[in-house]
């Protein structure tokens, strides 16, 4: 069993990496006997896969139709990805400050360190593998599985979004004067929420998750003028 989920779990990160690489595109087509080629796997673990894919939101799948296809993006769905992600990871957030309990924080505490060494080193895959792990500890730690699971799905959606503006995950640039200047630290912004949550105020959670977010959205999107949503939007 353990064989057939190892499996199941390569054939799932390789479609990833032939989106990560642009191999597959928004709008293309995949189907299971060209990934059996081209994966040189057999077609359970690929169809466990694409079925995987598909309840994420990271790929969709029509009924009556053959195949499987990397959905197309559009300005519209990706403010409505990142609206919600910022409307309910804010709640989560706010419930796993309610609820933390110690090992859960130390984790996170370890979590955000790991982020910060790969930050320096600019190892952006590692850096976004553990972004995906701090969001989801947060989620874990609301105790709610339906959050959890919603979290989880809008973040394999955002990812997409990620994925075709990997500017995002550019971590340092550098500047003409040689020196080097941070575009994204979201690892300091994981520490705000991180301070909330070991201060046990969810609001401040709730808040600190909420900017984070809206800041990823912005930076992604629309890096070099005014902000597209505001942490106006989401007060109470």
């Amino acid at each position: 069993m353990a064989e057939k989920k190892g499996a199941s779990d390569r054939a799932f990160q390789k479609i990833i990496n032939l989106v990560l690489s642009h191999e597959l595109k928004p709008g293309d087509r995949i189907y299971e006997t060209n990934l059996v080629d081209e994966l040189h796997m057999s077609r359970t673990p690929i169809r466990e896969a694409l079925s995987r894919l598909v309840s994420t939101g990271f790929l969709e799948k029509t009924s009556g139709q053959k195949g499987y296809v990397v959905p197309l993006l559009s300005p519209d769905d990706m403010e409505q990805v990142y609206y919600s992600r910022i409307v309910i990871e804010g709640k989560a957030a706010r419930r796993a400050a309610q609820n933390a309990d110690q090992k859960a924080t130390e984790d996170l505490v370890r979590l955000n360190e790991e982020e910060k060494r790969k930050y320096q080193a600019n190892a952006k895959d590692e850096y976004a593998a553990l972004n995906e792990k701090f969001h989801m500890a947060i989620a874990e730690m609301s105790g709610n599985t339906y959050l959890y699971r919603y979290i989880q799905q809008l973040f394999w959606r955002s990812n997409l979004y990620v994925f075709f503006f990997m500017s995002f995950y550019n971590l340092k640039q550098p500047e003409s004067n040689g020196t080097e200047t941070d575009i994204r630290l979201s690892y300091k912004e994981h520490e705000k929420i991180i301070e909330a949550i070991l201060a046990k105020d969810g609001f401040a959670a709730e808040k600190a998750m909420q900017e984070h977010l809206i800041t990823a959205y912005n930076s992604m999107l629309n890096p070099q003028s005014k902000p597209l949503l505001t942490f106006e939007e989401f007060k109470d």
